[in-house]
């Protein structure tokens, strides 16, 4: 097995989740040891339950197979896919299907756990037209195997295809399945599925979020300080030495209540009036909104309260699930 430095990770691909279903504001100043005057503590964070349904589809055993994407239409949050810019095959023992849904859901699965990964990054010949079909023994494989001779049927092993959108380290999943080789189909093509469709989803996400939002002065500094953070999204230990939070969006919604905003919970980051986004310095736990945005504009601060909705999220841009580990209304007062 090569080192986690050198190997690939699955994953999901979330929407921005900025809601809540109620106001009641928690005070704002500084706790022990932050360093902003707008303290995000857990009492003040979202939770949120994730699931997936992958569909499973039966293949020749030790064969070369042919995957193909041309037909996806729709990205794992059923919005119009993105291109496919990489296709992977993963080989994961020792769990069932059920296993690694679950694992792939909350951003679980880890390097140690998947036995080989192979990749075939795609790019135009010359500039000329992308590929949108590959077979399997032209991926590049960071680990020993050979699908002529070592993809075959096991009640232990799991075999994952994985279509995504960019091809920076877990990010950007666009749609999956699982793989199962069987000594009695004669099966060789992997057209990837849309994960949208009348039957269902292979996605579901939602979030509880909590009634008590965070205050924030109208006028004067706003350093949002997450440093109080004890647990993520999904109630795991947050360590923030291996989760590393380097990205904030502050949001505001006009004409929209919290409840509002929750209705249509995946489209959030599409539905807001104005998105700010920030990048947060290596190690740091909290940014002032004064310093200048990535994008979005210079933030103008609270005076539309009474118009809508502010709401915050801080991100891990390297972590599996990009959705926010933290997330919180932000009451003006």
């Amino acid at each position: 097995m090569r080192s986690p430095t050198t190997r690939r990770r699955s994953s999901l691909l979330f929407a921005l989740a900025l809601a809540a279903p109620g106001l009641a504001c928690s005070s704002s100043g500084s706790g022990s040891g932050a360093v902003g005057n707008v303290v995000i503590k857990d009492a003040n964070n979202y939770s949120s339950t994730s699931s997936l349904a992958i569909p499973t589809l039966a293949t020749a055993e030790k064969t070369d197979l042919t995957f193909t994407w041309d037909a996806i239409t729709q990205d794992l949050l059923c919005h119009t896919a993105g291109s496919i810019d990489n296709v992977a095959f993963l080989q994961i023992k020792n769990m069932t299907q059920s296993d690694v849904e679950k694992k792939l859901a909350v951003g679980a699965l880890n390097s140690n756990q998947v036995a080989v990964y192979a990749e075939n990054k795609l790019t135009g010949a010359d500039g000329g037209a992308r590929p949108t079909s590959a077979t399997l023994s032209k991926f590049v494989y960071y680990d020993t195997f050979n699908p002529l001779t070592d993809y075959v049927a096991s009640s232990t092993t799991q075999y994952l295809a994985l279509f995504t959108h960019g091809t920076t380290l877990g990010v950007g999943a666009q749609t999956m399945t699982f793989l199962q080789p069987s000594s009695t189909s004669t099966n060789t093509a992997v057209a990837a599925p849309n994960p949208c469709s009348a039957s269902g989803n292979f996605l579901s996400f939602s979030a509880m979020l909590s009634p008590m939002a965070v205050s924030v002065p109208i006028n004067g500094d706003w350093k949002l300080d997450w440093s109080e953070i004890t647990k993520d999204n999904f109630g795991n230990a947050l360590d923030f030495s291996v989760t590393k939070l380097d990205k904030v969006e502050v949001g505001f919604f006009q004409g929209k209540q919290p409840s509002d905003i929750q209705a249509d919970f995946l489209n959030v980051e599409q539905d807001a009036t104005n998105l700010y986004v920030y990048s947060v310095p290596s190690g740091q736990k909290w940014l002032d909104l004064k310093s200048t945005p990535t994008s979005g504009g210079t933030f103008p601060g609270f005076g539309m309260a009474s118009a809508g909705t502010y709401a915050a999220a801080v991100l891990c841009t390297s972590c599996q699930v990009p959705a926010p580990v933290v997330f919180t209304i932000l009451q003006p007062m």
